[in-house]
């Protein structure tokens, strides 16, 4: 996963943050990012025998999608014998509808059906089929289930945002270090489009928030430390837009800048894992969250490389939308010097 954030910083900067990205390059973000999405949205969720036993024990009407492969012959009236396609020794009794008990019998492919626990754990019972011969599948989390596609949104963006305040405050050293205009320039796109991603991880996690916690906002550490920090950038494009001098503007923003992803760590990193909350990485989380849990399946191969291909596609757009920010900029500056000297 750091690999892919890597990656796409690498080759966010080729050929230069301030020049038009070559035909290769755009089709490589758009590609990237529809894939991310699509693998994202659309392919099944399914987990194993041993999460339909957890989940069925804690809730008896609980359906869990399971991963499941015929194991004999489907004679009418009768449970079928399945076997978890992920571990060949799990074996469990299925009664089936007569229309689920069809769509298993025609085929000899793995497919997913959603289970319910019936007084055994090896006895079970079905009434739909999630999906046949899947080409691929996304853990089941348990609390979670569908609303878990929102992480491969909502992380890569809360991270992202992370990187470009990093990478707005190097350029504002470098612009005082240097006094070139075009840092200043680098350093306001990259903030910009950084707080644009900081929102849209605040709108995602709102949502999600509803989903599982009741509400849109809760006021949970994460949720108010993403909101002080949106405070403080808010407050840096106030200062850049009240102050008419472009030279005074640029060392005032890259002071506020500097100072400014100060409060970022600790906003992002430490304050939330300080206090008891209802985000994942709280204090009072007994796990490291969906991401890293050590609870079955949840960080399995798929998730890690869709994972990130998530962190590397939003990355390289971030990098595609400052690229342009960037020249709209240069394009505005060179208009505005034209008509002043004329």
């Amino acid at each position: 996963m750091l690999g892919a954030t890597i990656a796409g910083i690498a080759l966010g900067f080729y050929p230069g943050i301030a020049k038009a990205r070559p035909l290769w390059w755009r089709l490589v973000a758009i590609g990237a990012v529809t894939i991310a999405v699509v693998l994202s949205l659309f392919p099944p969720i399914a987990g194993t025998v041993t999460d339909a036993v957890i989940a069925s024990r804690a809730d008896s009407t609980k359906a869990v999608p399971v991963l499941l492969k015929r194991d004999g012959p489907v004679l009418a009236g009768q449970a079928l014998t399945l076997r978890d396609a992920r571990d060949q020794r799990v074996l469990i009794s299925v009664l089936c509808t007569p229309e689920v008990a069809a769509a298993i019998a025609s085929t000899e492919a793995p497919f997913v059906l959603n289970v319910q626990r019936d007084g055994s754990d090896a006895r079970f019972t079905s009434a739909s089929i999630g999906a046949v011969n899947p080409a691929i599948t996304l853990p089941y989390i348990m609390g979670l289930e569908e609303r878990a596609r929102i992480i491969f949104f909502h992380v890569p963006m809360s991270w992202v945002a992370t990187v470009a305040y990093l990478l707005s405050m190097i350029f504002a050293v470098m612009f005082l270090r240097k006094r070139t205009m075009e840092y200043d320039t680098i350093s306001m796109a990259a903030a910009s489009v950084g707080t644009l991603y900081a929102i849209l991880a605040t709108v995602t996690g709102a949502v999600w928030a509803k989903f599982n916690w009741g509400s849109f906002w809760n006021w949970d550490p994460r949720e108010s430390s993403i909101f002080l920090l949106l405070l403080i950038y808010a407050a840096y494009f106030v200062l850049r837009s009240t102050i008419d001098d472009a030279q005074r503007r640029a060392r005032l923003s890259a002071a506020y800048s500097i100072v400014a992803f100060v409060t970022v760590p600790f906003l992002v990193f430490v304050l939330p894992r300080m206090l008891p909350g209802l985000h994942p990485g709280s204090a009072d989380d007994v796990n490291a969250g969906p991401l890293l849990s050590p609870k079955s399946d949840a960080i399995n191969t798929t998730k890690q490389i869709l994972f990130g291909l998530s962190l590397f596609s939003f990355t390289i757009l971030y990098f595609w939308l400052v690229n342009l920010r960037v020249r709209t900029e240069n394009v505005y500056l060179s208009i505005t010097d034209r008509e002043a000297n004329q």
